[in-house]
């Protein structure tokens, strides 16, 4: 994972060099894990709903296409099955994708993203034990920004898709299945 984030932090450093087109920004998320529940158990406690955070750096070719990393906090699923137990799962993303955007239509531009992310989800489980796992995936996302009135400045509402981390199993070295969804509303900051 080392390798995968200063590649990217080489990437996005070499395109800052032209410091047109570059672009950076973050916001706030609402995302859902999705994350799997076994039919054989008794759950008492389960929301995989939570609030996180995003940081993206991107730089545009052009007006019609770009190049975006982004990382995304996408929260934390509680789940407490009858034993009792609880688990709980903190789960991120990191990716690099292209983005094709549309002409603007009085400030509104419409663009969608397509490439490849990291997912990690980890638990922690009350029984003092925990576990990790982080997958490569492909990634997703969909969305349309507004430009303000002043200069380079714009907000984005977006809606992504990070692939799947995690098992449907019994193993005990891997976290429950994660296949998360995130909607978010972002400022950023064109140079």
């Amino acid at each position: 994972m080392k390798k995968y984030i200063y590649s990217l932090i080489l990437t996005m450093i070499t395109f800052s060099l032209n410091a047109e087109g570059f672009y950076f920004g973050a916001g706030l998320n609402q995302s859902e894990s999705n994350q799997h529940q076994y039919s054989s158990l008794t759950y008492t406690d389960y929301d995989d709903k939570d609030f996180g955070y995003k940081i993206l750096f991107g730089y545009d070719y052009n007006d019609r296409v770009g190049v975006e990393t982004v990382y995304n906090d996408l929260g934390q699923t509680t789940a407490t099955i009858n034993t009792p137990l609880t688990a709980k799962t903190d789960v991120q993303s990191i990716a690099l994708a292209g983005v094709l955007k549309s002409d603007p239509i009085n400030n509104f531009t419409f663009f969608g993203k397509i490439g490849q992310n990291l997912l990690h989800a980890h638990d922690e489980v009350s029984d003092g034990t925990s576990n990790g796992v982080t997958e490569m995936n492909m990634y997703y996302g969909l969305g349309v920004s507004y430009a303000t009135a002043e200069e380079g400045i714009e907000w984005r509402l977006e809606y992504e898709e990070f692939g799947t981390a995690g098992g449907t199993d019994d193993r005990s070295d891997r976290p429950d299945e994660v296949d998360p969804t995130n909607i978010s509303i972002s400022l950023v900051k064109k140079f």
